[in-house]
């Protein structure tokens, strides 16, 4: 693909040709706008065959941690050591707060 893409007003502008390249096998067209892609014009050969890959693909199975761990302590215990590690994540954002605060603290002084 370009590496910089078409501008809508040019591709509407240069259609036929654009898509009389694409169908005889040239390569995708990108279409942009704000200097970023929007679209991809690519020939009715090229667009089967990507949707034939994608049905093709397996589908992919959510990862999960099922049958990966096994609990070594009560579930009491285990609630207990949940709550530790959310004080210890509040304190450490609490303290990066400060840290950035006194940081803008400084630069104003």
């Amino acid at each position: 693909m370009a590496s910089h893409p078409l501008q809508v007003s040019e591709a509407r502008r240069r259609l036929s040709a654009l898509v009389e390249r694409v169908a005889q096998g040239g390569a995708p067209v990108t279409i942009g706008r704000y200097g970023r892609d929007r679209a991809v014009l690519v020939g009715a050969n090229e667009f089967a065959r990507l949707r034939r890959a994608s049905k093709t693909k397996a589908p992919r199975q959510p990862a999960t941690l099922e049958g990966m761990l096994t609990l070594t302590c009560t579930p009491e215990e285990l609630l207990a050591e949940s709550r530790k590690l959310g004080e210890l994540w509040l304190a450490a954002f609490d303290e990066g707060a400060k840290r950035l605060k006194r940081r803008r603290h400084a630069r104003r002084a």
